[in-house]
């Protein structure tokens, strides 16, 4: 069989034993190290405004996707809303957690996007959907330009 026959009959299908290792890298682009830069240098958040439209991307990117317009760095407050959350009590390989983690869509003010992050400083009953949230990131000394710098959001008091 050559790659470009088709297969009708799914017994011709082949199985492979074992593990079968996969090699990637991710690059974040410009916009993306531009947001991390600022996020381990200076503790903060940007987003990119479109020069056309004005639509505000967080996390941002170089160009609008509406009308392809070229984008500018904006900084924003890194606070947003919970828009939606799931409390999870077990780990990835099914071991019950010691404490639930609470993960939450939370959009960003002053952007028309949204970021999935842990949510801390608070029990899984007195989340509520609208409620306001703020970053708590790693001490300076400690960030490594990743999205684990922020540690969780809390909420706002």
């Amino acid at each position: 069989m050559v790659f470009n026959e088709k297969i009708v009959d799914p017994a011709e299908l082949r199985h492979v034993e074992g593990k079968i290792e996969l090699y990637w890298v991710y690059t974040s682009g410009e916009a993306g190290d531009a947001f991390f830069k600022k996020l381990k240098d200076e503790g903060k958040f940007i987003a990119a405004r479109c020069k056309k439209c004005g639509h505000v991307y967080f996390p941002p990117r170089i160009y609008c996707e509406f009308d392809f317009g070229e984008t500018e760095f904006v900084e924003v407050s890194g606070k947003g809303c919970v828009k939606a959350f799931a409390v999870a009590n077990y780990d990835t390989y099914e071991k019950k957690l010691e404490k639930p983690e609470i993960y939450a869509i939370i959009e960003m003010d002053g952007t028309d996007g949204s970021i999935v992050h842990l949510l801390g400083e608070v029990e899984p009953e007195d989340v509520e959907i609208g409620m306001k949230v703020e970053p708590v990131l790693k001490p300076k000394e400690e960030r490594e330009g990743r999205i684990t710098d922020i540690l969780y959001f809390k909420p706002v008091s």
